[in-house]
């Protein structure tokens, strides 16, 4: 009986510890009267002073390296002198407008000659040689290349520029020595051309130049026509070329001289000039008037047989 009464005062006080537990968790808080404001204060910042810099940073101990460059920068800075103003002109390009010269030797008598004048571009040029002159117009980068015979082994080349100014260039050419040399110069459209009648049967003129290579063969000579076509009154040249030491035969070369009759020349009086081998050597420029036949004549060409002398070949 004793043991079954312990049970129920052991519930009872069990439910009273629970009962006080909840109603302390419960109970309210009071709230304090000072509320703290959520706004951040400000604060002042340290302020520290640097360290002044050395004025002669020479005498900082700086590796060996750091020295050797700090002696560069102050040799340099007094060795230093400003630079001069570039009044070289240049081309829309970017090239220098500096007119240059050259000549190259190709084959024979015959060499290249190029003339370079970036910043005068489609302007005629007078381009000379051993009293040779012909027109020649730079292209559009102001460039002119030219294959020419040349007169002599020593040959001298110049060129006048459209302000009168002149550029001059020189070549050794000991082929030059071995060849004849036949020309005849004019401007404008005159229809004159060379006409070479050699032993071997060949009819050589500018409708059949032959070539250098035939030329070096010792097969003949050949004709090159010079000058510009692109201005009424360009000058220009034709030149016979005759290797003359390589010829294994004797005989003679025939030469004429031949004009067209056309509306542009008919009924007028042509200048034209002519270089051929002298008697006693070097070379003879002769001036040249030609009376064309009236333009009602009839005449479709003019031929000139005494104009030039024939050329003797003598057997080597």
């Amino acid at each position: 009986m004793s043991g079954k009464r312990i049970y129920p005062a052991i519930g009872i006080a069990l439910l009273a510890v629970l009962i006080a537990g909840y109603e302390f968790l419960t109970r309210s808080v009071p709230i304090p009267d000072t509320v703290v404001s959520s706004r951040p204060v400000a604060v002042e910042p340290v302020v520290t002073k640097p360290k002044p810099i050395p004025h002669d940073i020479a005498r900082l101990a700086l590796p060996a390296v750091g020295q050797a460059l700090a002696r560069r920068v102050g040799q340099s800075e007094q060795s230093y002198k400003p630079l001069k103003p570039d009044n070289a002109q240049y081309s829309l390009l970017g090239f220098s407008c500096r007119v240059s010269l050259d000549v190259a030797h190709l084959r024979g008598d015959l060499v290249t000659l190029e003339l370079d004048a970036p910043c005068q571009m489609g302007v005629p040029v007078i381009v000379r040689h051993e009293g040779v002159s012909f027109t020649a117009v730079t292209s559009d980068i102001g460039r002119v290349t030219v294959k020419m015979p040349v007169f002599n082994g020593q040959a001298v080349f110049s060129v006048e520029m459209p302000d009168g100014s002149t550029i001059s260039t020189e070549a050794l050419v000991q082929e030059a020595n071995d060849y004849d040399h036949v020309a005849v110069m004019w401007s404008g459209d005159t229809g004159l051309q060379i006409h070479a009648y050699e032993p071997f049967g060949a009819h050589v003129w500018s409708n059949a130049p032959q070539n250098i290579s035939i030329a070096i063969k010792g097969r003949g000579g050949y004709v090159t026509r010079l000058g510009s076509t692109d201005f009424p009154v360009a000058m220009r040249a034709e030149v016979y070329s005759f290797p003359r030491r390589q010829i294994r035969k004797t005989g003679v070369v025939r030469l004429d001289l031949s004009a067209a009759i056309t509306p542009q020349t008919c009924g007028k009086n042509l200048l034209a000039k002519t270089l051929q081998p002298g008697v006693n050597g070097g070379n003879t420029l002769v001036d040249l008037v030609l009376n064309m036949p009236a333009c009602d004549s009839g005449v479709r060409n003019l031929v000139l047989k005494n104009i030039f002398r024939d050329l003797k070949i003598a057997q080597n």
